[in-house]
């Protein structure tokens, strides 16, 4: 009798399906959500990739966050509070390969909506496939490039050396310039959307591409003499050389920006009500302001409490800012920050934190500032020709020009919370005097990385960190408020993910970069 039931509740079953077939010749897509099957437009995933690669796969890449910390931009009074951890205490990194594949759908569904002749999606996504690429290796070493993102193809992608992925990524970036400059020549090229940066202004795009690769080739300057098959210093003078084959940044207009807008994305510190009262500007980059007597100095910090109520210091005295030491105990930079008598100069309320519609200024991801500066830099290094000095001067004026400051301007100065003690004007003339170059030799390379440094603040990512990890310019602090080891490391170990699941090719990286110890403290062969 069981076994009746059974059969009948079956042929029940296959009838009702038939009859749903004979009903339907498929089942109707709901129409207020995207269909299964139905492709996402390649705008929705480009807007999605460049949003991620602005942000970061782990600490937030974006400003007065604990990676301005890590850049010793800032300093945090107290862990438990908004001033966060000023500990260099990572273990393995975050993993950029989520945005590869969002690069590899973004690939397919613009192949099949546009072609693959002069298609701005497909060129784009070079640039994004060797930006995703470079983050990682930047802070491991090798990893699998070549191999990687094929899914079941491959499950167990072996890994490259860094020389051989600068090499494949220095070939997409030409691969997109010239493509670029096809696309631009090409009136009925379709037009992409969903650009965050550059609003689908391929010239704007090119130059991109280009200054970026200027920015990979300083960033080798380690490997520039024992590695020909990279040709760094060629590399660096094709581009310079050919501003018509390879254009770069012009000026600040040019910038790859990330701009906030009040309500959709704000900026991440305002309203955050503790955060002005446990974020102190770090000494490492506010001692280079002042001994200069850099306005924007201004632009960062508050004059400090004991400054200001003890020793009855004026606002446009630079003595009156004072940064503090990243490498002390929190507990110290906190009971030396509390009240009238507080050392150290805080975050400038009145421009970063007072919110929501009073919007400073967008965060940069590539921008022309630096751009001058590793011209400058190459030059002094006797890479290429050119006048270093003008690139150099280019370079401050334009971090200068990028916060507004001219000669003879004013801006308002307060106090921690944002209450005003009046205006300052600029001295812009007598900055640049304090600041001329020395030449082309040790200090004047010097001169230009302390800058470049200073007009990275709060912006582009880990390139500060990164300079200093490479030149030892500027002097990062470190000591009892480092870490355990009281030293800043050198690198990520892999993503944990990477050594589970592909053991072999791991283990055999990491013994050969090395010695199977995945330490924090080694050197990798960007930097040996």
């Amino acid at each position: 009798m069981k076994n009746l039931t059974i059969k009948i509740l079956i042929a029940l079953l296959l009838v009702s399906t038939v009859s749903c077939q004979e009903m339907f010749e498929e089942f109707p897509n709901n129409p207020n959500v995207a269909g299964e099957n139905d492709p996402v437009p390649p705008a929705f995933l480009l807007r999605q990739v460049l949003f991620n690669i602005s942000r970061g796969a782990d600490v937030a890449e974006e400003p007065l966050q604990y990676l301005s910390r890590l850049n010793q931009f800032t300093t945090g009074l107290t862990f438990p509070l908004y001033g966060g951890s000023n500990q260099y205490n990572w273990t393995d990194t975050g993993n950029s390969y989520p945005w590869l594949r969002n690069i590899i759908q973004l690939e397919k569904n613009a192949s099949d909506a546009l072609g693959n002749d002069r298609n701005g999606y497909l060129t784009i996504s070079k640039f994004l496939r060797a930006y995703t690429f470079v983050w990682l290796t930047q802070r491991v070493g090798d990893i699998p490039m070549k191999e990687a993102g094929l899914g079941l193809e491959i499950l167990n992608p072996s890994f490259d050396s860094q020389e051989e992925i600068y090499k494949a990524v220095f070939d997409l970036l030409d691969e997109a310039n010239n493509e670029l400059t096809a696309i631009i020549a090409d009136a009925t090229s379709a037009p992409i959307e969903g650009d965050i940066f550059y609003n689908g202004d391929m010239r704007k795009w090119r130059k991109a591409v280009n200054s970026y690769k200027l920015r990979l080739l300083i960033s080798l300057s380690k490997r520039a003499d024992d590695t020909p098959s990279l040709a760094i210093k060629q590399k660096f003078n094709e581009i310079l050389n050919n501003p018509s084959r390879f254009p770069v940044y012009e000026n600040l207009d040019d910038n790859m920006n990330f701009v906030y807008i009040p309500v959709f994305n704000r900026y991440p510190t305002q309203f955050m009500l503790l955060y002005p009262n446990e974020t102190t500007v770090s000494e490492t980059v506010l001692e280079l302001m002042t001994r200069n007597e850099d306005p924007r100095t201004f632009i960062a910090a508050t004059p400090t409490p004991f400054a200001m109520h003890v020793e009855g210091r004026t606002i446009g005295d630079f003595a009156a800012y004072k940064g503090a030491d990243n490498s002390k105990a929190q507990n110290d930079l906190f009971s030396e920050s509390q009240g009238n008598e507080g050392k150290y100069s805080y975050i400038n309320y009145i421009r970063y934190l007072q919110g929501p519609d009073v919007i400073p200024e967008p965060y940069i991801m590539i921008g022309y500032s630096e751009m001058c500066f590793n011209i400058a830099e190459a030059i002094n290094r006797g890479w290429v020709s050119g006048d270093a000095e003008n690139w150099y001067q280019k370079g401050v004026v334009a971090s200068l020009d990028f916060y507004g400051l001219s000669q003879g301007a004013t801006i308002t100065v307060g106090d921690v919370n944002g209450a005003p003690y009046g205006d300052v004007t600029v001295d812009v003339n007598s900055f640049l005097s304090n600041v001329k170059y020395k030449g082309n030799n040790a200090e004047g390379l010097n001169q230009i990385l302390e800058q470049k440094y200073v007009s990275f603040w709060q912006n582009s990512g880990w390139e500060p960190f990164y300079q200093f990890r490479r030149t030892g310019i500027p002097q990062f602090r470190e000591g009892e408020g480092t870490n355990a080891e009281r030293r800043i490391p050198r690198r990520w170990q892999y993503p944990v993910r990477e050594v589970d699941n592909n053991r072999e090719n791991a283990t055999q990286a990491i013994q050969r970069q090395f010695g199977g110890n995945d330490n924090v403290f080694a050197d990798m062969w960007l930097l040996k």
